[in-house]
């Protein structure tokens, strides 16, 4: 039954994560209607009323502008959450659970695998820079899969207890 409850939980979360209309990144709506594209003070208007922290991400030559929510609820879950803006546009987003009561990797595997279709090993080239924003030392490990879908990534990943599932905008010229 805890099963049961828990696969519905990650299967509502997705749904409400990730809703592709289109094959194209400006249609993935994600979290309360937040979409790529969307600017910072967007985001935080369709959060609502959280604690949020801005910062700015180097990597390899690249700057992000970086919305972080340490304590927000998706689903249920206690998820910490990362925006990710080029130019003022949001271009990658990672939820990220943390607490001892979060889906496991193989839930939201399986839930993900429902919504997109079978999973893929990563293609790093794909990625490209993308993967600094997932591990700095750009090493995932093993337990890592990848959903294309058009022009967004969906990465799942586990490092340590940690599962983070990362939504990129192949668009986005810092990828490359």
């Amino acid at each position: 039954m805890k099963k049961l409850f828990t696969l519905l939980t990650v299967l509502c979360l997705l749904c409400s994560a990730a809703a592709l209309a289109e094959d194209t990144a400006a249609s993935l709506t994600f979290r309360n209607g937040v979409s790529f594209g969307m600017s910072e003070s967007e985001v935080l208007a369709a959060e609502g009323n959280v604690s949020a922290k801005q910062d700015r991400e180097h990597f390899k030559g690249v700057q992000l502008d970086e919305l972080k929510i340490k304590r927000a609820q998706d689903n249920g879950h206690e998820a910490k959450l990362e925006y990710y803006f080029l130019e003022g546009k949001l271009v990658a987003a990672l939820i990220e659970y943390e607490d001892d009561h979060s889906p496991s990797y193989d839930e939201v595997k399986s839930a993900l695998t429902e919504t997109y279709g079978k999973a893929s090993a990563l293609d790093l080239t794909t990625l490209g820079k993308g993967i600094y924003l997932l591990d700095d030392d750009a090493k995932l490990g093993k337990h890592t899969d990848a959903f294309l879908k058009g022009t967004v990534l969906i990465v799942l990943h586990q490092d340590d207890d940690e599962v983070e599932v990362g939504y990129f905008d192949l668009t986005a010229s810092y990828l490359k």
